[in-house]
């Protein structure tokens, strides 16, 4: 018997769907896959067609969010245009933004570091092509500044996330550009 791909793919949104209200509530290894089929409406025999365990549903949900990342940096780097350290620095925390609904808890207590280091990984050309060579670096002292420039600006993004109201994204890189760029 085929699969239809549309029954497939909605099948497969439902699980991925239970899933996330689940992870955005606790820990994965606190994720039944009988509560995941519970609230999706569908057996258990039904997710062991699609997934192995609630750990590849996590890895597709990932993937998906680092492809949409990776896009727009792809896109950025296409255009060749010169960006400055506040405009780099409000398009980061714009892709957070866009992508919040998962960023919020990836990056958070009950986020996998895994996706942390995958995501630095994601937006190190952005770091390499606009703010190294600005700043005349390479070899030892870039890969350096690379990974504190993205260590911070993520805990600055899990921090301004974690925020109920969080301030404008305009108003957030004034003040850390005043602060560590001080006129």
């Amino acid at each position: 018997m085929k699969k239809q791909p549309q029954i497939t793919e909605q099948t497969r949104a439902n699980l991925r769907e239970a899933f996330w209200a689940l992870y955005a509530e606790r820990p994965i290894e606190r994720i039944p896959v009988r509560e995941i089929c519970e609230r999706a409406g569908y057996n258990r025999a039904t997710f062991y067609l699609y997934y192995h365990d609630v750990y590849e549903v996590l890895a597709e949900v990932e993937d998906t969010v680092l492809q949409g990342i990776q896009t727009l940096v792809e896109g950025l780097l296409a255009r060749g245009e010169k960006l400055d350290f506040s405009r780099h620095m409000g398009l980061i925390f714009q892709m957070a933004a866009d992508w919040r609904r998962y960023t919020e808890v990836l990056l958070g207590q009950n986020g996998d570091p895994a996706f942390v280091e995958r995501l630095k990984e994601t937006l190190r050309p952005l770091v390499e092509r606009f703010v190294l060579p600005a700043k005349g670096l390479d070899g030892q002292a870039g890969r350096v500044v690379s990974e504190f420039y993205l260590s911070g600006i993520l805990a600055a993004v899990r921090a301004w996330l974690a925020e109920e109201d969080p301030m404008p994204i305009d108003a957030l890189i004034r003040i850390v550009v005043g602060t560590v760029f001080p006129a």
